[in-house]
């Protein structure tokens, strides 16, 4: 990840806040539900689409092929906002 990521369970959402590794100012701010959250935590930790997508799809016992999809949408969206 580019930034320090920052974590808030908000009800049924978490709050997101991306900040800058140097100053700790605000870059960018979100919400994601759950799985979101659970998505962005493992590229936090470093590991790859392909990596997110197999714990995501353990996780949630869901489909690889449908988890992969979903994983690689959401690492382009991080990828669009500069984060990821």
């Amino acid at each position: 990840m580019k930034h320090k990521i920052e974590i808030a369970p908000l009800l049924d959402y978490y709050v997101i806040a991306a900040k800058d590794k140097e100053t700790g100012e605000l870059v960018e701010s979100f919400t994601l539900n759950e799985s979101g959250t659970d998505m962005l935590r493992l590229f936090c930790e470093g590991k790859d689409v392909t990596a997110v997508a197999r714990e995501i799809a353990d996780m949630y016992e869901a489909p690889l092929e449908q988890v992969s999809k979903d994983v690689e949408s959401f690492a382009e969206k991080l990828n669009r906002k500069g984060l990821l």
